[in-house]
Formats: structure tokens, sequence, C-alpha cells
């Protein structure tokens, strides 16, 4: 069963510096762009849009040809939060850590699309996370390390550059090389987890960032909001609503009231411009729901017993008779065509 694949991209300004650090490594350059449809000249503006699939093949094909398997995770640690572009400018002229995040929540589809990024609470401790969506985009390591070494360093500019996280998880699974992480991260790094995400304390959220800038903070979040437009487009709202839906979605699904919270909006106003796409949260959440299924089924090491909680059932028997309906076909039956399809053939094509 394939999903639909929906063009996804990314602002150059994530890729700034990638040549430099290339060359560091002792890559050349030309060949690893050479298999991407990226071209180096590409990355001079910073506001030029890549494609996501291709800028997550630029990594991990670096990766691949400096033999540093950890090319992401080093191009994240030395990143400056600046080179994000806007949305790095957004955070960094913020007058509090608390109201950075925020803004780069709003404003990350502006910066990357088909992608999640918020602060989700889980008792006393908050967890930044972040994942790619585009279920076009399989190898997706090296983004995540880089990403979450870039979102590191923002933590850093308010908290101080010794600052550590309570935890870091990755969604892939552990590469066996997770002490040079947990240096980097100066915290315990955990592989094959639900998504990408920093641990910390609700205290660190009242930290200021150390040069906020009011006018330079008014000019950019106006840019960002000219990018966002996703009010004015009901493919763009929903899959916004959508993917956070799926961001928060944990043994007890979000309500509508807590995803508006999310939006910055009230719930009448967000209702409003459900109605007004022609919408229903209802819909949106079983869409969340179908599509993190069959991204947990395809996982074979994770129980089903433990997708239907993730999903927010109480019974695998509830998840079963939901994913018959959206599929045509129970759990179980789907894992084993998806094992099938992926295991290498013992026959000629």
């Amino acid at each position: 069963m394939d999903l639909p694949h929906q063009s996804s991209t990314v602002l150059a300004s994530a890729a700034t510096g990638v040549v430099g650090q290339i060359i560091k490594n002792g890559g050349d350059p030309e060949s690893i762009f050479s298999t991407t449809s990226i071209q180096p000249e590409d990355l001079g503006d910073p506001i030029n849009e890549l494609s996501l699939h291709q800028f997550c093949h630029l990594f991990t094909e670096a990766a691949k040809q400096t033999a540093n398997e950890n090319f992401g995770l080093h191009f994240g640690a030395q990143f400056k939060p600046k080179h994000l572009g806007a949305i790095g400018y957004v955070a960094l002229s913020s007058p509090t850590l608390a109201t950075a995040l925020r803004k780069m929540e709003i404003y990350f589809p502006a910066h990357q699309q088909l992608s999640s990024f918020g602060v989700i609470k889980e008792g006393d401790i908050l967890w930044l996370s972040y994942r790619i969506n585009d279920p076009g985009i399989v190898d997706r390591r090296q983004d995540a390390e880089l990403s979450m070494g870039m979102f590191l360093n923002i933590f850093r500019q308010a908290l101080g550059e010794n600052w550590s996280p309570l935890e870091v998880r990755f969604e892939h699974q552990d590469p066996g090389l997770n002490k040079e992480h947990e240096n980097i991260f100066s915290a315990p790094v955990l592989f094959g987890r639900r998504t990408n995400a920093i641990g910390f304390r609700l205290v660190d959220l009242e930290s200021n960032m150390p040069d906020p800038d009011p006018y330079l903070y008014a000019i950019v979040e106006n840019f960002l909001e000219s990018r966002q437009q996703i009010h004015n487009n009901p493919e763009k709202f929903a899959d916004a609503v959508r993917n956070q839906i799926m961001l928060n979605l944990s043994t007890t699904p979000p309500t509508l009231i807590e995803i508006a919270r999310l939006f910055g909006v009230p719930e009448s106003d967000f209702q409003n411009q459900l109605r007004a796409h022609q919408l229903s949260f209802k819909t949106l959440l079983r869409a969340a729901k179908e599509e993190l299924s069959l991204h947990y089924l395809n996982n074979p090491d994770i129980p089903l017993t433990e997708i239907a909680m993730l999903l927010g059932y109480s019974e695998l028997s509830a998840f079963s008779r939901a994913f018959r309906s959206w599929t045509g076909m129970n759990p179980q039956k789907y894992r084993r065509i998806y094992i099938t399809s992926i295991s290498p053939r013992t026959t000629p094509l």
C-alpha cells in the first residue's frame, strides 16, 4: 500500500555552510551535489526553496562519501542559529526562550513543509519534538541529527553554552555510535523512539534571549507571516492542523481546544477557520491517526498493542476496528504485506 506523495520544501538557509563542512571532512562537493537536483549556487539565496527530499539525500550522500556516519550530527552541532534564516532570527530576536520556541512552532511551515515542530508537555518535563511527515522521505537520520543539533544551539543561546537537555530522542535506530551523540548533547540519547525530541524543564522557558530586538523581530515576523498563508490555503491549513495533531497524539488524543491553542487563536476562531475551509476536526484527527498508524506498522519492532496505545486507543481491538475502516484490512495483515513487499527477492526480476 503506497501513501500519496506530496512535494515538500525547505529553505536553503538550512544548508548554510554545507559545502565547507564537506570539504572539511575530505569530501568532494561536486561529486556529492551531482547525486541531487540541488546545485551549490542554489544555496546562495537563503529564502530559495529546496526539495526536502533532495535536501535529506544531500546529507545522506555527504555522510556516505566522506565516510563520516555522523556528518549530520557534526553539521548541526556547529550550526549557528542565525544561519537558519528568518526562523532563526525570529527566535534570536524574541524576548524569552518561551516566545522563541512558540514563534518557531507557529512559523515552522514557512521554513519547512510537511514536517512537525512543537513543544509537548509531559508532566513536569517539556519536549521539543520534530519529525518529517513526508512519507516519500525514508532515510531521515542525517536530517534528524543535524536538526536537533540546530535546535540545541537555540536553547544554548538562552541558557548558556554549557546547558544540556534532560534527554534526547531519535526516531531512527541506534547507529551504534551513541557515545558521540551523548558527548555532543551532554545528555542521555535514546533511539528508535516515536519522534525526535529534546527534553527540558518548564523553568527553562522563563530564560531571556540574550539579544532581543523588537524591530528585527517585527520585520522577520511579517516576512514569515507573508510566507505562511496557511489560513488562506485549505490544503496547507489541513496539513498544518493534521501535523500538529500527529505531533501531539498520545494515550489521550489532543482536543480541538488544545490544537487551537497551539495555533495561538481562540477556539471559536479556530472552528470558524475549519468551517471556512470545509474541514472537520474529527476528520483531520482520523487522518492523523491513519497516517501515524501506517508509519508505526512499517516498523516491525513496535508491538500492535503499543501502536494502539500511541494512537489513543485503550484496547487493540478498538484500533483494529478503526484501521479496518480506514484501509479495508486489519493491522496484522497490513504489516505482513508491508514486510513481504520490502523483503529481498529470491528470484530474478
